[in-house]
């Protein structure tokens, strides 16, 4: 079991890229354009063959280790950064990684507007508030915006809808978070 454990612990920044690669796969079929390890890329995501997958993007970058940056980025969706003080590390690392992708993140800042600062997140299961995080005793909490998603280690890779993550930021009766898309931090 340990041995499983190793292995998945040294493929999931390899996967976790993949994930991101998806995306843009299903966007953009293989085309005559592509390069061979290209086009065998975006197929194997198209088949949805995950082994194939990671085999493919090691031979498109060429790879021997995984470059900082997306061990960086992997390592921010860790449980042990779901806590008040850690968004701002995240954010950063989060906005690296998307960029490194290709892709085109913005910072965004949440703040609490009335007298108790408290911010929390919303944890649903099947659509039922099952618990609450503590995001931020001051008021204050970064995370990443890349299109309509709310990306940050409360969210994971797959992010929210801005509207979906604003519902699920509490604060006390009389307090209100309001949210601006900010340059850097």
């Amino acid at each position: 079991m340990s041995t499983a454990r190793s292995v998945l612990r040294r493929s999931w920044p390899v996967l976790l890229g993949v994930l991101l690669l998806c995306q843009v796969a299903r966007a953009s079929p293989p085309g005559p354009q592509d390069e061979s390890i290209r086009a065998r890329l975006k197929a194997c995501l198209l088949m949805g063959e995950m082994q194939c997958v990671v085999d493919q993007y090691l031979l498109l970058k060429d790879l021997g280790r995984m470059p900082g940056w997306l061990v960086a980025f992997q390592n921010a969706f860790a449980v042990a950064n779901r806590r008040a003080g850690e968004c701002e590390k995240v954010a950063r690392a989060i906005h690296e990684g998307l960029r490194e992708l290709a892709q085109k993140p913005v910072f965004i800042r949440f703040t609490v507007e009335g007298d108790f600062k408290q911010l929390g997140f919303d944890v649903t299961s099947n659509g039922v508030v099952v618990r609450n995080l503590q995001v931020a005793p001051t008021g204050q909490h970064v995370a990443v915006k890349l299109g309509d998603k709310v990306i940050d280690a409360y969210t994971g890779l797959v992010g929210l809808p801005l509207r979906e993550y604003l519902a699920r930021l509490s604060t006390v009766p009389g307090s209100r978070v309001i949210h601006e898309v900010v340059d850097e931090l």
